[in-house]
């Protein structure tokens, strides 16, 4: 394709179908749609898609060191950075649509970058309130934190390495009934019986997109009244620490139990 792409021509190629339909909203209304212009910018560089995967994942790493100085301004920069990278995030899968050059090894270092930056980031909320107030426990919660959230992170790709195992060791061959990703479904409303009044907002609460809400959120308070951020960053941290371990573990506990990647693996895969 053309280095010096029009923004129109960007548009009618670098989009995946129904990308307004699939994902979460800040992805649907605003990353997508802007994240033409990086595209446009990016090719004309003449970066590739795993550049600027990189660029997204030293963007992660540098806002939660940012974050972990414990200074306002160091937690006010750090936001900047981390919405910085969950642009670019957006942005590579463009570039690599634009040139053609899309590949498993893209998606593998796309996912590497989440867990990067799920790692980097628990550990930089609670360092940073370490680092300010002197009291290394805080920084025990950053890393309960950022194992809370890998492990969230982690539980489909170890399910998926399960299912992998299977069909290589399997002589038949499967034909696949679902799970392709590609299509839209509904979002799981909030239950109103049964434990998930309380594990669905939990869940919620640690997805990145509605952690990156919150943490502007607190930017924000942190340039207008220091003393409620630095109040509602130590109880964020503090919920989270006890929160995210609790979850992870209790997922892995119910896939266990309940047979649920059995289950699925049978869902998804069918003998021919």
């Amino acid at each position: 394709m053309t280095e010096r792409p029009t923004l129109d021509a960007l548009r009618c190629r670098v989009h995946k179908d129904r990308h307004r339909e699939i994902g979460n909203w800040p992805a649907r209304r605003l990353a997508r749609p802007s994240a033409v212009y990086g595209t446009w910018l990016a090719v004309r560089l003449g970066l590739s898609a795993h550049q600027v995967t990189a660029l997204a994942i030293a963007a992660s790493l540098g806002g939660a060191g940012a974050i972990a100085t414990g200074t306002r301004f160091g937690f006010v920069a750090g936001v900047v950075t981390l919405v910085l990278a969950f642009w670019l995030d957006h942005v590579d899968g463009q570039v690599a649509r634009w040139r053609g050059t899309a590949s498993l090894g893209g998606v593998y270092l796309d996912y590497l970058m989440h867990h990067v930056a799920a790692l980097s980031l628990g550990f930089g909320l609670g360092h940073g309130l370490a680092t300010r107030t002197a009291d290394p426990r805080w920084s025990i919660a950053g890393f309960a934190i950022a194992l809370g959230w890998t492990c969230l992170s982690l539980h489909n790709d170890c399910k998926y390495k399960a299912f992998f195992q299977r069909l290589k060791r399997e002589t038949c061959r499967y034909r696949v009934v679902g799970g392709s990703g590609g299509r839209p479904a509904p979002a799981p409303r909030w239950p109103r019986v049964g434990l998930g009044i309380l594990t669905w907002p939990a869940y919620k609460s640690c997805e990145p997109h509605v952690v990156l809400a919150a943490l502007i959120v607190l930017a924000i308070l942190a340039i207008f009244d220091p003393t409620a951020w630095l109040q509602l960053w130590r109880q964020g941290v503090l919920g989270m620490a006890i929160l995210a371990p609790l979850l992870a573990i209790g997922r892995s506990m119910r896939a266990i139990t309940r047979h649920t990647i059995e289950t699925e693996f049978d869902r998804w895969f069918q003998p021919w």
